[in-house]
Formats: structure tokens, sequence, C-alpha cells
């Protein structure tokens, strides 16, 4: 071919080439599989918030800003023992509460299966009847079995760090029918919870879900003039209350010593005869010398605004033996 001919047919053969690769589609030779529908996030709203294994109660909390219905959901005890909520029985309101009571008899009121503090558990809540895990809600597994178990004793309870959070935590006399940030409820310990100084009463009150003996305690007053709870008298129900008579001349029935009303007092309580510091179970000092000192009249009694709080008030109307909820404040 001539050299002429030759080199003007190269640029046209190179030019007709990059004309058919430009319009040509380009194809991936590794396409991305096409991921289908994307499921929706899902936002839980009901939770088992906390249990209490001494009173067998247990918490549900709705985190949504409507109120809800979970009749017809169905709880069960390590994958056993399934109970449904009845009808009329499941409304929890917005950001509220529902309470249950396990190990109970009637189960328009409650499951029959019991919760134990020692052994664990593992609480399931489902959103219908049919118990297989598609359809799981919630659940508090506390069992044996899991890394982390935790012994509830009585006067505790097993709750979410904060309302529907994922930590589960025990705390102290629990906050069951209110937030999880809620102040706990005052369980756990015996207090001196009022004192009449007219009828020179005072009154021990059991935070704790047991009854308790007292006898061995020993009470001193301003500290000195030490007297022990004979054998016998120191017996107070769970949640419950012991009344005793102070300037007493007898001595299996309270103390010599006297609650004066204007001069004050400092009314301590030991777990021993052994009244140093690290045997103090509670005390209510109101003496002179302490800022906010209270003068007590006759008629009047000096207690915790609630059982077991820390705040002292003067009530109007005592309730010696009976919760301080009852007395009228002054």
């Amino acid at each position: 071919m001539d050299m002429k001919k030759l080199l003007f047919a190269i640029p046209v053969l190179a030019f007709a080439l990059a004309g058919c690769v430009k319009d040509e589609p380009y194809v991936n030779p590794n396409p991305t599989p096409d991921p289908g529908p994307v499921d929706p996030v899902v936002t839980k709203t009901v939770f088992i918030n906390e249990v209490n294994c001494g009173t067998k109660e247990f918490e549900i909390y709705n985190a949504s800003d409507k109120a809800v219905d979970i009749a017809g959901y169905t709880f069960t005890k390590d994958d056993k023992d399934a109970w449904t909520v009845p009808a009329g029985k499941g409304n929890i309101p917005a950001k509220g509460f529902l309470v249950f009571t396990a190990k109970n008899a009637d189960p328009n009121e409650g499951p029959s299966f019991g919760l134990s503090g020692t052994k664990g558990f593992k609480l399931c809540m489902y959103k219908n009847s049919d118990t297989s895990e598609a359809n799981l809600v919630d659940m508090i597994d506390n069992s044996a079995s899991v890394e982390g178990f935790k012994t509830v004793d009585d006067g505790w309870t097993l709750s979410r760090k904060t309302d529907g959070a994922d930590e589960l935590v025990l705390v102290e006399g629990g906050t069951i029918g209110k937030s999880n940030g809620a102040e706990p409820a005052a369980v756990g310990k015996l207090y001196v919870n009022e004192v009449n100084c007219g009828t020179k009463e005072f009154e021990i009150y059991n935070g704790t879900n047991k009854a308790v003996d007292i006898a061995g305690y020993t009470f001193t007053k301003d500290d000195k003039d030490p007297w022990t709870v004979p054998a016998g008298k120191g017996n107070i129900p769970a949640k419950g209350f012991l009344v005793f008579t102070a300037k007493n001349a007898d001595a299996t029935a309270g103390p010599a010593f006297g609650l004066s009303g204007t001069k004050g007092f400092k009314l301590c309580m030991y777990k021993s005869d052994d009244t140093s510091e690290a045997n103090l179970v509670d005390m209510m000092d109101n003496s002179a010398t302490v800022e906010g000192f209270k003068t007590v009249e006759d008629g009047k009694s000096i207690g915790r605004k609630t059982d077991g709080a820390d705040e002292l008030v003067l009530f109007s109307t005592p309730s010696l033996g009976k919760s301080n909820s009852e007395g009228v404040i002054e």
C-alpha cells in the first residue's frame, strides 16, 4: 500500500473505533445486588421496668406519648406458666406505669408464678398469646445462668437504671409505680418514726418487707440512760409499727428516761447493748443544739414527714402506731 494512504487510514480507523466505544453503554462486571424493601426502624415503647421479688410486684412502663392497652399481652416466667392480661386490666397512661402482682390466686389480677430473688427469673412479655420469639416485646433475664446475675433481697428491687434503659441495677426501697429516677421509698431499715412528748410515747417503723424482732436493741436519750428491749417485746410486722412508752417505771415495758417537748431530745436506737456509733441504727435529734429545733407541745407530736423520710415535721394530730400519712401536719 502507498505510504501516504496508510498514514491517512490509521487516524480514520482510530476515530471510528473511538466512536464505537463512546456509543456502547458501560456495564459493571460486579453489580451490587438489589437489597429489596428495607424494614422500617421500630422503636420499642413498652418495657418490663422494675421487679420487687419480696412483694412479687412487677412494673410495666409505657414510654410513648399516648396511652396504651396491653390487654391480651402474655407474660411467662422461665419460658413457662403463661399468663395473659385480661380485658380492662392493661391500660397504661402516656409515660406511665402499670403494676401487677405475681404469685396471685386471682388470674384477673396477676400471674400465678413467683419471682425468686435468690434463684433469679426470666420474665418475658409477648404481644399476644403466641409466645414465639417473633412476638417478644421485652424481657428482664435475671436467671442464675446469666452473667452478672443479681440477688434481689427483700426491701430491694431489680430495675432499669432509668425508665426503659438497658442497664439493670439494684435499688433499695425501689420505685414500683413511679419513675425509676424518682426518690426510692423508705424501705429496708428501722426508724425512730414519731415521738409524742406529752404522752411520752415513741414509735418505731419497720420499713422492710418482713416482720422483725428488735429484742436486744438499745435506746438512749441524750447519749445516756440506755434501755434494752426485753425478749418478747420487740416484734414489728412488715411495714408496721411498734410503740414504747418512756418515763416508765416498768423496765419490761419501756425506758425510764423522759422526752422533753421544751428542751428537746436526742433519741438513738442501737442494734445491741453496744452503743458505739458503728451499731447506730437510727436516731431522732430534736435537741436545742440542733438547727430547726422544734418545741413539741402537749397534744402534738414530732415525726418524719412520711414513714422513714428524713424531714421532721410537727403533727397537730399525732398518728402513733399508724402511718405518718394519717397524721395532720401543723
